[in-house]
């Protein structure tokens, strides 16, 4: 008697499993339905991390209301989806993004709100406050190494001259505070943080007698404990700057410094990756615009040790707004591919932020609400 099963069923496990780590996040995401032993592989908290770790990276955008951009920086393929809207920040964990919810320039009598989102799972959780969240808050976002699972969000409270530390685990879904006493003062660039290897980083800045310094300023979510990781010796408040390695831009000149380690307790010291001084016919950006848009303009290192940035500049000539993805490296810049095109009034594709981004199965914990059905 012929087996009624179909035949994908009786190939083995490992070379399904195999197949199906090859495949995007968002064609894995329908496979759930096909059968009970596909959902539960796609389920399996093994298989997630596997499939993860072999993701292409990205980037995503925030265009106009609730439309965003997704590129993979591999194939450069583009794609859309909808999401919450009045975003206000974003910060990318294992495809995770801790979002905070509403704008302080244009809604500023309103309560702030944060939330965690899986866009290509749908999946979407507000969080709630042990306290009303301010425009003042620092966040962090990062996992526990002893279990990479175990999600956590750093909510850094100042205000009426009291600093406070708090802890929210997904898993638990409750706040605690953490012992925390500062040595010194300083102010974290909101803009300018990412999470990496579980932990969070921030570039920062103190004031010492009328002048500042600026370090990178990390959050370790194993330890729970703040730590300065390094200064940045050769920087000042008109360079744009990522965690770990620094862009700047001035007088037309675009360098790139990279840390030899700022994970370890290793001393770290500097290196110029790069010195690229840039056709602006290529890249027609200008320092101002780098200096307050540094929430529209993002650079990620990739693994061909090239540089990745996607930015929205002016065309003066015909008068419109372009986004587009360049390369930096080996003393050049390449333009690789526009991703829209619009006139200077249009509203619609302005970019208010963006963030690196890897799609990921990993689950919100404890969903209650799909993306598409959250106005926030």
């Amino acid at each position: 008697m012929a087996s009624s099963n179909p035949s994908w069923s009786l190939l083995p496990l490992e070379l399904l499993e195999n197949i199906l780590l090859r495949i995007p996040v968002e064609s894995l995401a329908r496979f759930k339905s096909t059968c009970k032993e596909w959902r539960a592989l796609l389920d399996d908290k093994i298989f997630i991390y596997k499939h993860l770790d072999l993701s292409h990276e990205g980037f995503i955008r925030v265009t106009d209301h609730n439309s965003y951009q997704i590129i993979n920086l591999e194939t450069l393929s583009l794609s859309s989806l909808q999401g919450p809207s009045k975003i206000g920040s974003m910060i990318h964990c294992d495809g995770l993004l801790l979002c905070s919810i509403g704008r302080r320039i244009i809604e500023p009598t309103k309560e702030r709100k944060l939330a965690v989102w899986n866009p290509f799972l749908g999946q979407f959780k507000r969080i709630k406050p042990s306290s009303s969240y301010t425009w003042f808050d620092i966040y962090g976002f990062g996992y526990d190494n002893v279990s990479r699972d175990n999600y956590k969000i750093l909510r850094f409270k100042r205000e009426k001259g009291c600093e406070e530390v708090e802890i929210y685990e997904l898993k638990s879904q409750f706040w605690r505070s953490v012992d925390y006493s500062l040595a010194y003062s300083w102010c974290a660039w909101k803009s300018q943080a990412m999470s990496m290897n579980g932990n969070m980083y921030w570039i920062a800045e103190r004031e010492n007698d009328n002048s500042k310094t600026y370090f990178i300023q990390s959050f370790d979510f194993s330890k729970e404990v703040f730590k300065e990781t390094c200064c940045i010796p050769f920087i000042n408040h008109n360079d744009w700057l990522l965690p770990g390695r620094s862009a700047q831009q001035r007088f037309g000149e675009i360098q790139v410094w990279v840390t030899n380690n700022i994970v370890t307790d290793e001393v770290v010291s500097w290196s110029m990756y790069c010195n690229v001084t840039p056709d602006f016919r290529i890249l027609p950006l200008h320092p101002t615009y780098l200096i307050h848009h540094t929430d529209r303009v993002k650079l990620w290192f990739h693994h061909t040790d090239r540089v990745k940035l996607w930015c929205s500049e002016k065309d003066d000539q015909d008068e419109c707004i372009y986004a587009s993805v360049y390369e930096i490296g080996e003393g050049e810049v390449k333009k690789q591919v526009e991703t829209e095109r619009h006139g200077w009034y249009e509203r619609v594709g302005v970019t208010k932020l963006s963030s690196a981004f890897v799609p990921s199965l990993v689950p919100v914990p404890k969903q209650e609400e799909t993306s598409e059905g959250c106005s926030c």
